[in-house]
């Protein structure tokens, strides 16, 4: 799954492990369910780091919460 969420905007994630990320400066999240939940996050500057376990599963929820966010934003201004 890829998805790019670009925005000025602070989306602020707490991992049980690593501390805290903002969502808003990652470029692309790649993420495997088996064997073990591995998400490896690309930062805008172009490194790369993996996240294990619990750390996964936080950002994975925190990252689709901020994707449907921003998607209800869009929807509702094109209603307008």
């Amino acid at each position: 799954m890829h998805t790019i969420i670009n925005t000025p905007v602070v989306f602020s994630c707490k991992l049980p492990a690593a501390g805290w990320i903002n969502l808003a400066q990652i470029r692309q999240i790649q993420f495997e369910d088996l064997p073990s939940r591995t998400i490896v996050v690309t930062w805008q500057n172009g490194d790369n780091q993996p996240f294990f376990g619990e750390d996964a599963v936080a950002l994975l929820k925190a990252w689709e919460n901020a994707a449907n966010s921003i998607n209800k934003r869009c929807n509702s201004q094109r209603k307008s």
